[in-house]
């Protein structure tokens, strides 16, 4: 009852929302949404409501709404573009025959006794009469290539507290999964995919594995953002494709899992104390003596403000805040963490912070680690830059630094009940002196 409530209340606040009043009159007035402007170039659907009178203004609203949607979820379907005079014949058809316009699955749908009186209608009735009252939609033939615009549109809540590199940085991954499919099966119509594709791009990968020494890990990240495509595509336009049976165990097992080695203390003296420093980029080098000290994300540095670093006081420190369109990898990554050694000296060169790589870490962390290569100050090829932060985690827990400390610094969910407010900068002063390598 409580969703039937709440599914009635939205369809009728969302009327109000597309209802506006010009010279007295009421009109229906809705902007296209980005997902269907492929399909639709109109920038708004206006249409005159014939009344005065707001509350028969709202109830006509509402119904016209519901015959707008329906209509572009038919335009995307049959993967063609918005005619005005396609859309004004059907609904005015259907309308004509006493019924709403509605594609042919909710038709399908509807209670029996509604579903006869639209076919008892029909007795004598033209081609175009039946596509009306019936929702004659044709069959859905929206490719691959086509998903992902409308993937984009509808996930628009996933990417509101992202800075525009970040979008990208999300957007990337996703893009190559579906780009990697296409290359496998072609660009199909979506409703033809068949569980023989899924297997056909798990053996494709198979075969990479094998010969490009790529990584399952790799495969299964394309599997998973491949599903989660399909699946929002295909539930947003009610399309029967079962996605759960296609992906069922298609993930690879992988028997190790690849990770960086963390620098020992020696190792990354030898590269801060190194006069090769000189050569790259001052933010690149100071980048190293701040991640060697504070055990940061080379994003979380580079994404501080000026108010972020506080070098007055008796606890020079950095606050890592979660900001609009700067979002953090996780909620517990909010922290401030105090300045002692490579990383106080870092931040007084850099006090208004990294401003040529503002928001741009990917490719600061490229520059530095191809930088540390090319001089012979990299101790392997399984550690990077970001080996920093594990070594700076391995020497907070080698002094016993305590488990709450210790998920602060590192800004690492706490995993047992948390009371007060935490420690102290002071606390975690004290522990960094303990671990300092400048001393």
């Amino acid at each position: 009852m409580f969703k039937s409530l709440h599914k009635f209340i939205h369809i009728w606040s969302d009327a109000l929302t597309y209802l506006i009043q010009l010279r007295g009159h009421y009109y229906f007035n809705r902007r296209v949404p980005e997902y269907v402007a492929q399909y639709d170039s109109r920038a708004l659907v206006r249409v005159s409501l014939r009344t005065t009178e707001r509350k028969e203004a709202w109830k006509k609203a509402v119904l016209l709404n519901e015959q707008v949607e329906a209509y572009w979820q038919d335009l995307i379907k049959a993967g063609v573009r918005h005619e005005n005079k396609r859309f004004q014949q059907t609904v005015s058809l259907a309308r004509q025959m006493g019924f709403n316009y509605q594609p042919v699955a909710q038709v399908a749908a509807l209670p029996l006794q509604e579903l006869l009186e639209r076919i008892i209608t029909l007795k004598d009735a033209t081609p175009k009469q039946v596509e009306a009252v019936l929702g004659g939609a044709p069959e859905p033939q929206l490719k691959l290539s086509e998903m992902l615009e409308i993937f984009w549109g509808l996930s628009k809540d996933r990417v509101l507290d992202k800075s525009e590199h970040q979008i990208r940085k999300w957007r990337n991954p996703r893009k190559k999964a579906v780009s990697n499919f296409l290359a496998v099966v072609g660009d199909k119509a979506i409703k033809d995919i068949n569980r023989s594709d899924i297997i056909a791009f798990r053996d494709w990968w198979l075969v990479r594995i094998e010969n490009d020494n790529k990584h399952p890990d790799s495969a299964n990240k394309n599997f998973i953002h491949l599903k989660d495509i399909l699946d929002n595509v295909c539930s947003h336009l009610e399309m029967d494709l079962k996605v759960d049976h296609l992906f069922k165990k298609i993930f690879l097992k992988t028997k190790f899992k690849q990770t960086r080695l963390p620098f020992t203390s020696e190792q990354i003296l030898n590269i801060l104390n190194s006069p090769r420093l000189e050569n790259t980029h001052p933010e690149a080098k100071w980048l190293l003596h701040a991640m060697a000290e504070t055990g940061a994300r080379p994003a979380e540095l580079v994404g501080l403000l000026p108010e972020d670093i506080i070098l007055e006081g008796d606890v020079p420190h950095i606050k890592i805040v979660q900001r609009k369109k700067r979002k953090l990898k996780t909620d517990h990554s909010e922290r401030e963490i105090p300045l002692v050694g490579f990383a106080l000296k870092a931040f007084q060169h850099l006090p208004q912070g990294f401003s040529r790589y503002k928001d741009n870490s990917d490719v600061l962390t490229t520059t530095v680690n191809k930088f540390l290569r090319e001089n012979e100050l990299m101790p392997s090829e399984k550690h990077t830059v970001y080996s920093l932060r594990h070594s700076f985690q391995d020497r907070i827990l080698a002094v016993n630094t305590p488990d709450r400390i210790q998920a602060e610094l590192m800004g690492h969910k706490f995993n047992r009940p948390k009371y007060g407010a935490g420690g102290s900068l002071e606390q975690k002063m004290e522990w960094l002196q303990r671990v300092k390598l400048a001393k």
